[in-house]
């Protein structure tokens, strides 16, 4: 059963059958990241998330918690959850600045990152049909992993407002073309933080200065 506030001497909480892990060891104030273990949820098809645990708030969802996943069919949030909700069928945070997870069945070639989303997380962007993927004016962070393994992307849309993309961000994509809104200038800014692991993207045909489109119908 669903509980708002799960109450366990465990380290796990049971959903959908599955144990789901959690930590208190990553935040001073005892406040609750769930982890990814090899162990955990590979089974699961509906991902419940608690508003707390033992008291302590849920603030954080690790990327590697669905690694071994290949049947997650919904994210579940409460109305009141004040860290997370459910947009669309993807997971974000409560004020849409973080695209955790897009939606888990996503079958479509073009994914549209939110607008309003600054911060896309690990292994966020997952989806065997996806050729496009459109990131929103604003966005500044893809941090590590969160675009890995995406072998089917043919073309991205950066913003020029992106700063940071993570270790192994795009490792095994390799898009044929970047749509970027900057210049080449605008370009060198960008903290790739590791080239080899991001080669995938780097290496891509890039096109510059270009409008960030706002339907299918604007995509080259």
């Amino acid at each position: 059963m669903n509980t708002k506030h799960i109450a366990t001497d465990e380290n796990f909480y049971i959903c959908d059958g599955c144990k789901i892990y959690y930590s208190t060891e990553e935040e001073d104030d005892g406040s609750i990241w769930l982890i990814g273990t090899r162990e955990s949820i590979s089974d699961i098809r509906d991902f419940y998330i608690p508003n707390t645990i033992n008291g302590a708030p849920v603030v954080y969802i690790e990327g590697d918690i669905f690694d071994y996943n290949t049947v997650l069919e919904r994210f579940i949030a409460e109305e009141d959850n004040e860290y997370f909700r459910v947009y669309e069928g993807g997971l974000y945070s409560k004020d849409m600045k973080k695209l955790y997870f897009m939606p888990p069945k996503f079958d479509g070639k073009v994914f549209f990152v939110p607008e309003g989303v600054r911060w896309i997380g690990d292994t966020a962007l997952n989806a065997k049909s996806l050729e496009t993927i459109v990131i929103p004016e604003g966005c500044k962070r893809m941090i590590e992993y969160s675009c890995a393994g995406m072998r089917s992307l043919k073309r991205i849309y950066i913003p020029k407002s992106m700063e940071f993309i993570g270790f192994k961000a795009f490792s095994f994509t390799a898009p044929e073309e970047v749509f970027y809104e900057g210049s080449e200038e605008d370009k060198a800014r960008i903290d790739f933080c590791d080239e080899g692991f991001n080669a995938g993207l780097i290496n891509a045909v890039w096109h510059y200065n270009c409008p960030m489109p706002k339907s299918e119908d604007e995509i080259k």
